[in-house]
């Protein structure tokens, strides 16, 4: 694997992905465990390990599949069935990878998924967060100096009050709050989950970086964390596994797709 994919990496690997296809409008990650639109019209599906330059995906729960089609009666999206975490030993420029594949096959705005534990107490395993804001203590940047203005909204805020809107109309347990993400792989401490609890709601091992690249290449982001364990509950902190995060998120994946493809629809 290359140090760092250029520009002309990108486009080449675009036309691997896309084929004949027309260009597609946005680009979607999936965290671990989740799964939604499987029924794509006109499917085109790659390999990780066939894109040039691209890492494996070596994360259970990450099928490191990129889909290419479009939402019956909607738009045409790639969805990332997987990605590329620090803590599998990749440098930090590897999480601009799909942010960058996604603008060099035409997306103009990209939905950066995650599965996190919740850091407030009412939350409930299988809500969906929005992301207004993020702490990134991985230490690392994906986005060149200057790329990322100071004090720069990383999440389209105007895109967050419309997937509200739509949660709120059909009913999805959706909220905001701030996601902190963490370098991994080990869960947190009960020393650091209540740190980090007063500055946040939700912590992750992923996504900070991805931010940073879609918005130092002008594309429009919306976070989603799917709360997979709570980590602090009424009676203290709760324990968890990498089979319960994978379990609730598969049970949260029809809440997801129904927000994400009426906001695809509406947007």
């Amino acid at each position: 694997m290359p140090a760092s994919m250029t520009q002309p990496d990108f486009e080449q690997a675009a036309a691997l992905c896309r084929g004949d296809a027309e260009p597609v409008e946005y680009g979607i990650i999936l965290g671990s465990g989740l799964s939604i639109l499987d029924e794509l019209e006109d499917r085109r599906d790659t390999s990780y390990r066939d894109i040039p330059g691209f890492p494996p995906s070596t994360v259970e729960g990450h099928k490191g599949l990129l889909s290419i089609g479009r939402i019956p009666g909607g738009s045409r999206v790639a969805i990332a069935r997987g990605r590329f975490h620090l803590y599998e030993g990749l440098p930090a420029a590897s999480a601009r990878y799909l942010v960058s594949l996604f603008a060099a096959l035409g997306s103009h705005s990209v939905i950066l998924s995650n599965a996190a534990g919740g850091l407030r107490a009412d939350f409930t395993p299988g809500d969906l967060m929005l992301l207004s804001d993020q702490l990134n203590l991985t230490f690392r940047s994906s986005a060149e100096a200057g790329a990322v203005k100071f004090g720069q909204a990383l999440y389209d805020p105007s895109w967050q009050a419309q997937a509200l809107a739509i949660a709120g109309a059909q009913g999805l347990p959706v909220s905001q709050g701030v996601y902190v993400g963490l370098l991994g792989p080990s869960y947190e401490t009960a020393g650091e989950i209540a740190f980090l609890s007063r500055f946040a709601d939700a912590v992750g091992m992923s996504t900070v970086l991805e931010a940073q690249a879609a918005a130092s290449l002008g594309l429009r982001a919306l976070g989603v964390s799917c709360i997979t364990n709570v980590a602090i509950t009424t009676v203290g902190l709760a324990q968890t596994s990498h089979a319960e995060v994978m379990d609730v998120a598969q049970r949260a994946s029809g809440h997801l797709e129904r927000l994400l493809v009426a906001l695809c629809k509406a947007s």
